[in-house]
């Protein structure tokens, strides 16, 4: 079990970074909500998506997951939701919600964004979605969540780490340079992103 830790960050907030629960999936879909690209999409896109970046990992992949709490204000204000094992994603999401993504109307984005990951799983079998709050961007809270992962990650023998983040993401992508999230692939839409950790 990871245990809390507090850090001072600027303009005096004590930030709380602590492993998910279930009673944080509200926070959590909430967060996910205020950073979608498109926050009107239709309904069954809508449940396509939280499922699909939130809510799976809330239900299988807890001992992987952090949030975020402003200390003063018992609010969450970011998350980071992982996988560390590849081939355990794909059974369980499968199994999970494979049928209801059919009966949503997206069931070739289903296959697509579930095996995304595939050709690269060997040196790279984890991966990861983060989001902060739009009011507590830019403050160090990425950086800490990231940083947690990756110490867990560390800690549990996980070979490396990957990401997928587009490519007119220009602040998300300098975030995970300066991390050490070297390009190991890429479209005409986004960027894979890896680091080694062991």
């Amino acid at each position: 079990m990871y245990s809390a830790f507090f850090e001072i960050i600027e303009m005096g907030k004590m930030i709380e970074i602590r492993q998910i629960t279930d009673q944080d999936l509200e926070d959590i879909r909430l967060i996910n909500q205020l950073n979608s690209s498109n926050p009107n999409k239709p309904q069954n896109e809508k449940e396509f998506c939280l499922y699909f970046y939130t809510e799976y990992y809330v239900k299988f992949e807890k001992d992987n997951c952090f949030v975020a709490i402003d200390a003063d204000k018992k609010e969450t204000v970011g998350y980071i939701l992982a996988s560390k094992d590849y081939k355990q994603y794909i059974s369980n999401i499968v199994s999970d919600f494979k049928e209801r993504a059919r009966e949503l109307g997206f069931e070739e984005r289903f296959f697509l964004e579930t095996h995304c990951f595939e050709l690269y799983g060997k040196d790279y079998p984890a991966h990861f979605h983060i989001d902060v709050k739009p009011a507590y961007q830019h403050e160090g809270i990425g950086t800490m969540l990231l940083d947690a992962e990756i110490r867990h990650m560390k800690n549990n023998g996980v070979k490396g780490l990957m990401l997928i983040v587009g490519k007119n993401k220009i602040s998300g992508n300098k975030f995970y340079e300066k991390h050490g999230f070297k390009v190991i692939d890429s479209n005409d839409f986004c960027y894979v992103r890896g680091i080694t950790l062991i």
